[in-house]
């Protein structure tokens, strides 16, 4: 047996030749769980080419589709010889599996609808993407409280900006849950906001993360000492996939804000981490933890608040990332240029969650954010640094204006 992968207009397939029996199923099954790990949740198996298939062959389809079946997607068999359809029959999968006669049913139905988005090529910055279009109606950024007094931890509940969580769809910042500053005001540390879900890693000694999912009907509130937040769709997706190299955070934003039309935009991200660089806090910078002189940033004080990463760490995770780009900080007002690091044009929160299987269709990003966040085991959040490297993944670009 031979397995080999080819591309069929926007779907990836796999055309399968010769036996599929006992000698072979391993190999098949090795394949189609491979393909699960790359992101491939629509898997496609081109049978044209199968000359015989056995009850062990029979086993691996019934399992691959059971598997994808339970993280949402979905198992299709192309040009089903008669005598293999047969087995099927038999087997009683036929009115389990879903069988198209040849590749080009494949682009019947919304795949081929007028509506349905184009998905494009392109190459930036030598990094290949695929891409679509969305909404071009800029979003709005705001920011949350400021930054002025982290450096010397003076934060107090009168700094405090509480928002509710249906009035931030992504963001970013230093903040905690809860109703009572006395209570939760230990508690503050690097936070993400990810489609109104809010994610925090308190800065104490043993850190574990807390965290609340979304409802419309709820009035749950987010605290920040500082950050940003930003509303609005995303005006392009794009892919990226850099095989069994890695590129960074840094690069990676560089080329794919070639697309972003407003010179301040937002990025949401679903990727595989190739090795992050990363910081954050180890206690709260409010009042009473105030240091007598200097900063926290100094030399002297950094590795008392700060955990940070000495070389790149958590390979091979699933990384979600929230943060804003400037294409040019020295012209922005002062309100926006106070959101950014003083020698640097984005600032970035990541999600760091276990691996589990998503998929890589361009198509389904807006479904695998929700999907992910939800049923993924979050880790912790930190502060992503540019020089983090990625492996494959997806970026929603939303452009913004300045609230």
């Amino acid at each position: 047996m031979e397995v080999k992968k080819l591309k069929y207009h926007i779907h990836e397939v796999l055309e399968i030749h010769g036996r599929i029996d006992g000698l072979t199923s391993a190999e098949l099954k090795r394949r189609c769980d491979q393909e699960a790990v790359d992101g491939n949740r629509k898997l496609i198996l081109d049978f044209t080419s199968v000359t015989y298939m056995s009850s062990a062959g029979l086993r691996v389809i019934l399992l691959t589709h059971k598997s994808l079946t339970t993280i949402g997607g979905s198992l299709t068999l192309v040009a089903v010889p008669p005598s293999i359809m047969e087995v099927f029959r038999v087997s009683g999968m036929i009115q389990v599996l879903q069988i198209l006669p040849e590749l080009k049913s494949l682009l019947t139905g919304e795949q081929r609808d007028e509506g349905a988005a184009e998905i494009m090529d392109i190459v930036l910055n030598e990094i290949n993407f695929e891409w679509r279009k969305g909404c071009s109606n800029p979003g709005y950024l705001f920011s949350l409280g400021n930054a002025d007094k982290l450096p010397e931890s003076m934060y107090s509940e009168e700094d405090t900006v509480s928002i509710r969580s249906s009035e931030i769809a992504f963001g970013a910042g230093v903040g905690a849950l809860g109703a009572d500053y006395a209570e939760f005001d230990s508690l503050f540390g690097e936070s993400i906001v990810i489609g109104h879900h809010f994610f925090s890693y308190p800065a104490v000694p043993r850190p574990v993360i807390d965290y609340t999912y979304y409802k419309a009907e709820s009035d749950d509130r987010l605290n920040f000492l500082f950050g940003f937040g930003f509303t609005g769709e995303f005006s392009r997706i794009l892919r990226f996939d850099v095989g069994s190299e890695n590129v960074s955070l840094d690069t990676l934003l560089k080329a794919a804000g070639k697309l972003a039309e407003t010179d301040v935009f937002g990025v949401v991200f679903l990727a595989k981490s190739g090795g992050i660089d990363w910081m954050h806090l180890r206690q709260t910078p409010v009042f009473r933890n105030r240091l007598p002189d200097g900063t926290l940033f100094d030399k002297a004080h950094f590795g008392e608040w700060m955990r940070f990463s000495l070389e790149p760490e958590d390979h091979h995770k699933t990384l979600l990332g929230c943060g804003i780009v400037t294409k040019n900080k020295d012209q922005s007002a002062e309100k926006v240029r106070s959101l950014f690091p003083a020698e640097g044009n984005m600032h970035f929160h990541a999600l760091m969650l276990q691996n589990g299987l998503w998929s890589n269709n361009i198509m389904d990003f807006e479904e695998e954010l929700q999907r992910v966040t939800k049923d993924f085991e979050a880790e912790k959040v930190v502060h992503l640094l540019p020089a983090s490297r990625l492996k494959n993944g997806f970026l929603g670009i939303v452009n913004l204006e300045v609230a």
